[in-house]
């Protein structure tokens, strides 16, 4: 099940080889700014409680058309959130991004708000997040 290219490389060195293709694990794992970003959306998709379809459906599509991440890599893009930042605080993660560009925080509360407005409804901790993030984030 090996190619020529393949034979006589360990599976870790195929391993590595893969990641090496600048995928989009290793970018969210390489730019602590989008990983940031990531774990507030995911935290704003769980704000209210319950994630729909449609709040799943809005992240996914902030992933690859918006910040330019492999779809087919968002299973394991979660998982990564998960695994190194689940001690991470919504306050910590807006710091890492505190000091990025204007245009570039008023763009990552457009994603929260695309998330937070998904399901026709802003519960009030989905508003609460995104008004603390602002706030976070320099704005009144």
């Amino acid at each position: 099940m090996t190619n020529g290219a393949d034979n006589g490389l360990s599976w870790t060195q195929r391993v590595r080889g893969f990641l090496d293709l600048n995928s989009s694990i290793e970018e969210v794992a390489n730019d602590p700014a989008l990983t940031a970003e990531l774990l507030l959306l995911v935290r704003m998709s769980f704000a209210d409680k319950t994630v729909g379809s449609s709040e799943a459906d809005a992240f996914a599509a902030i992933c690859t058309r918006l910040l330019g991440l492999n779809g087919d890599e968002l299973t394991e893009i979660l998982r990564y959130l998960h695994d190194f930042g689940y001690e991470t605080t919504d306050a910590q993660a807006a710091a890492m991004l505190a000091e990025l560009p204007e245009p570039r925080k008023r763009e990552i509360l457009d994603h929260l708000a695309i998330v937070a407005k998904a399901d026709g409804n802003v519960d009030e901790r989905e508003r609460r997040l995104l008004e603390a993030t602002a706030r976070r984030l320099g704005f009144a």
